[in-house]
C-alpha cells in the first residue's frame, strides 16, 4: 500500500509539473511563488 502512495505521489508531482512547464521541484516551487500560488 505504501509503495502505491509513493508510485501516485511521483506521478502526481510529475504531472503538475509538466503543466507548470518545468523540470524539477525546484524550479516548480520558484514558479508557483511567481505566480503567487505559494507564499513563504
Amino acid at each position: 500500500m505504501t509503495q502505491l502512495n509513493n508510485d501516485l505521489q511521483r506521478v502526481r508531482l510529475a504531472n503538475a509539473m509538466q503543466k507548470l512547464g518545468v523540470k524539477g521541484r525546484s524550479q516548480a516551487v520558484v514558479e508557483l511563488l511567481r505566480m503567487g500560488e505559494l507564499e513563504l
